[in-house]
C-alpha cells in the first residue's frame, strides 16, 4: 500500500475536523507465530469501513486475556511483534484511535486472538528464574527484559522473557552457558528509570558473570538496578526564518534521537526503538519514531522545548512550501549535528529555503525482501555532473513504509532508504534488493513525471555481543559524518551497520564470531572493502579506522580543492592478502589505464579504464585466484594530464 505524506496529513486533518463518531473496533484480529527462528508473532486485522482511524494500537499479555498491556502503534492493519520467547503464549487485542476536537478518542478492544511463540524441540532443558528489585528500596520492578546470550551458539533475540507486575521471572531453556542482561523497558519519552545490567553487577558483557544451566535443574539469577537518579530538564530555544532572515510563524520542530543511537538502541536490546509515545508525524517531514519534543514556531518565528538534559538530540524544522532541514543547515540527516543539551540550550537555529516550483515528484514505498513495508527515510542525492556539489533533499515515509516527495527539481538522483531498526539502510535498485554502495545503485531521472519506486532493504542477521567501533576520516584527516559501514556475513547476510557522526566515529553492535567483510560508503566517495575477522569471546574490536577519497570534487571542509598534480600512491595495506587499495590522483581530466603486472610484465589485472575527471581515486584490487608474489600496478594518464607511474606491492598467502 502507497501512501504520500500529503495524504497522511490531509487524513489527520480530516479525522481532527469532521468526524463526529467514535472509532470502531478493529475485527477478525488474527496471531500467527511462523515456524522459523528467531521466533516472531504477526497480527493481522479488518479495519471498519465506518471510521477513519488515526492508528491503531496494540495491547499483549502473557498472563491471561484480561492483563494487557500496549506495546506498540501502527497506523496499518498488520503488526509485527519480535520481542517474544520461544514456546510462550500470547494474548493480544487492538483497538483503534483518532482525533475528535483535539482529544484522542479509543475504541473498544477488538477479539482475543491466542498464539504460542515457536519453539524448536528440545530434548533437555533446564529453567532460570528469578527477581529483579531497584538497588536502593528493594521494590519489584515490572516489565524489564531478560535476555539470554548462549555463550557458543551466539543467539540472543530468541532467547528472552520479562518480569511480572511482582518483579519475577522465569524461563525455561536449553541447557548451556548463558550471559544474562536485565534491561527495563521504556514506558515513555522520559526512558527507562533503571540502569541495564549484566549479570551479576556489570555494565559489560566481557565482565559478566556466566551461568551454566544444567538438564532438570533451577537455577535463581536475581538482579538488583541502580536508578538513573534524579532527571534535570533542560530547554532548547531558536528561530526559523526564511532564505532572507524573515520568521516563519507555524513552522514545526522536533528534537529526536539521533540515528547513531537508534541503530545501537535496535541492535543491542533487539526491541524496536523509538515507538509508543516517541512515533509522531512531523508535518512537512512524516512518520518519526524517537521524537522526544515536538512544537511550532510563534509570530516570532520561535520556539521553546523542553527536554532531558545529559542526552544527544538530532533537531530538525519543516514547514509546508519549504525544504526541511536538520540543524545546521542540512539536508540530509545522516549528516545531522548532534546536540549534546547539558543545559538550557538557545541559537539552535534553521534558515529554511522555498521549494520552488518544480513539477517533479518521487514516490514509492520501501519494504524488506518478504515484501513487508518498512518504515524509513529517504535521501535523494542528485548525481554529481562537475565540482558543484548539488544538496540532496530528504523525507520520512508514513509508519507503512510509503513515502512521497513533491516539487522535485529536475535530476537525476541516486535514492537512500534509512530504517529504524531491524533492517541495513540501502540504495535503490530496481527489482532487486538495494545496494550498499552508491555507486551500484539505480539511478531515477525526474524530469516532471511522478517517479514510483520500491526500494528493497536487506534484513539485519547480527545476534552475537561484539561492538565495532572506529573512526572515519578523508585523505585531508578532516572527519567525515554520514558513513555507512556495513558488515556483510560470507553467506552474503548483512550482520549490522554503523553511521559515522560528526567527528567521525561510528559503532555497530551485536556481532556475532567469524568473518567479516565491511563495506565503507558515502555518497561522492569511493568505497572501501575490508575484511575482519570477530575471535569468540571478543566483545569489543576498537580503532578499525578507514580513510576515505572522493571520487568527485567535495564541499568545502572535506577536501573540496583538486589536486594540484596528478600522483599515484603506495597501495594500503601492503603486504596485503586478498585485497588492496590503489589510490591515484588526477589534477585534470584524463583518459587512465590502471593495471596491475606480474614479474614478468604480463598484465593480471585492468582496474580502470577511460575517462576520469580531476580528482582523488581509490580503486579495490583483489587478488583471489593469483599465487603469492610481488605484482606491479601501472598508472598511465593522457589528455589533460600527462603521467605515468609504477607501484609494487606483495601478495602474501
Amino acid at each position: 500500500m502507497r501512501r504520500s505524506l500529503a495524504l497522511l496529513l490531509l487524513t489527520t486533518a480530516a479525522c481532527t475536523m469532521s468526524m463526529a463518531q467514535n472509532p470502531v473496533a478493529p475485527a477478525n484480529l488474527v496471531a500467527q507465530s511462523p515456524a522459523e527462528i528467531p521466533s516472531r508473532i504477526l497480527l493481522s486485522w479488518n479495519a471498519s469501513t465506518t471510521s477513519t482511524p488515526g492508528f491503531f494500537r496494540v495491547y499483549r499479555s502473557t498472563v491471561d486475556t484480561l492483563s494487557f498491556q500496549w506495546i506498540g502503534v501502527t497506523q496499518g492493519s498488520k503488526f509485527e511483534d519480535r520481542a517474544v520467547t520461544p514456546g510462550l503464549q500470547y494474548h493480544y487485542v487492538v483497538t483503534a484511535t483518532v482525533f475528535i476536537d483535539s482529544t484522542l478518542r479509543e475504541s473498544g478492544r477488538s477479539n482475543v486472538a491466542s498464539v504460542r511463540a515457536y519453539a524448536l524441540p528440545t530434548v533437555a532443558r533446564g529453567v532460570i528464574a528469578g527477581k529483579v528489585v531497584d538497588q536502593t528500596t528493594g521494590t519489584p520492578i515490572p516489565k524489564v527484559r531478560i535476555r539470554f546470550f548462549r555463550v557458543l551458539l551466539g543467539t540472543t533475540r530468541l532467547l528472552e522473557t520479562g518480569t511480572d507486575p511482582g518483579g519475577q521471572y522465569t524461563a525455561p531453556l536449553d541447557t548451556g552457558t548463558y550471559l544474562i542482561r536485565a534491561e527495563e523497558a521504556a514506558s515513555n519519552i522520559a526512558g527507562p528509570q533503571h540502569q541495564p545490567e549484566w549479570y551479576d553487577n556489570a555494565a559489560l558483557p566481557e565482565n559478566a558473570t556466566p551461568v551454566t544451566l544444567v538438564a532438570g535443574d533451577t537455577v535463581r539469577v536475581n538482579f538488583s538496578l541502580a536508578s538513573f537518579g534524579g532527571q534535570s530538564f533542560a530547554y532548547v530555544s531558536g528561530i526559523v526564518t526564511d532564505a532572507s532572515g524573515s520568521p516563519l510563524a507555524g513552522a514545526a520542530v522536533a528534537l529526536v534521537r539521533p540515528i547513531q543511537e537508534m541503530n545501537a538502541a535496535g541492535a543491542i536490546t533487539g526491541a524496536t526503538p523509538g515507538i509508543g509515545d516517541e512515533a509522531r508525524v512531523i508535518p512537512g517531514i512524516g512518520y518519526a519514531r524517537g521524537v522526544v519534543w515536538l512544537g511550532y514556531t510563534n509570530l516570532q518565528g520561535k520556539y521553546f522545548a523542553q527536554v532531558l538534559s545529559g542526552r544527544p538530540y538530532m533537531a530538525m524544522a519543516a514547514k509546508d512550501g519549504y525544504i526541511p532541514e536538520v540543524f545546521e543547515n542540512s539536508t540530509d540527516p545522516t549528516q545531522a549535528t548532534i546536540l549534546n543539551v547539558q543545559g538550557d540550550t538557545t541559537g539552535i537555529n534553521f534558515s529554511l529555503s522555498p521549494r520552488g516550483n518544480s513539477t517533479g515528484s518521487v514516490q514509492g514505498t520501501v519494504i524488506d525482501e518478504s515484501g513487508s513495508q518498512v518504515p524509513a527515510r529517504i535521501i535523494l542525492f542528485p548525481r554529481p555532473k562537475s565540482g558543484n556539489e548539488v544538496a540532496p533533499v530528504f523525507v520520512y515515509s508514513d509508519s507503512v513504509g510509503g513515502f512521497m516527495y513533491s516539487y522535485v527539481p529536475a535530476d537525476t538522483y541516486t535514492v537512500l532508504a534509512v530504517p529504524y531498526s531491524d533492517y541495513s539502510s540501502a540504495y535503490y535498485k530496481a527489482n532487486a534488493t538495494g545496494t550498499v554502495s552508491w555507486m551500484e545503485a539505480d539511478t531515477v531521472i525526474v524530469n516532471g513525471t511522478p517517479v514510483n519506486l520500491r526500494v528493497t532493504l536487506p534484513p539485519l542477521r547480527g545476534e552475537g555481543l561484539t561492538r565495532i567501533s572506529g573512526r572515519v576520516v578523508n585523505a585531508s584527516q578532516v572527519p567525515l559524518a554520514g558513513v555507512r559501514i556495513t558488515a556483510r556475513m560470507g553467506d552474503g547476510h548483512i550482520a549490522g551497520y554503523g553511521l559515522s557522526d560528526p567527528s567521525g566515529h561510528y559503532a555497530i553492535d551485536a556481532l556475532s564470531a567469524g568473518a567479516l567483510t565491511l563495506f565503507v560508503d558515502r555518497f561522492r566517495f569511493n568505497l572501501v572493502q575490508s575484511p575482519v575477522t570477530v575471535p569468540g569471546s571478543t566483545y569489543a574490536i576498537d580503532n578499525v579506522d578507514f580513510i576515505l577519497t572522493g571520487s568527485f570534487p567535495t564541499r568545502v571542509g572535506e577536501g573540496s580543492e583538486l589536486p594540484r598534480s596528478s600522483k599515484l600512491f603506495a597501495n594500503f595495506p601492503n603486504p596485503f592478502n586478498p585485497t588492496t587499495t590503489i589510490r591515484f590522483d588526477l589534477a585534470a581530466q584524463s583518459d587512465i589505464m590502471l593495471s596491475v603486472h606480474d614479474v614478468l610484465g604480463r598484465e593480471v589485472a585492468r582496474l580502470a579504464q577511460g575517462p576520469h575527471p580531476a580528482g582523488s581515486y581509490n580503486v579495490q584490487f583483489d587478488a583471489a585466484g593469483l599465487s603469492s608474489g610481488v605484482y606491479y600496478y601501472v598508472l598511465r594518464a593522457r589528455g589533460g594530464s600527462n603521467y605515468t607511474s609504477t607501484g609494487r606491492m606483495l601478495l602474501l598467502r
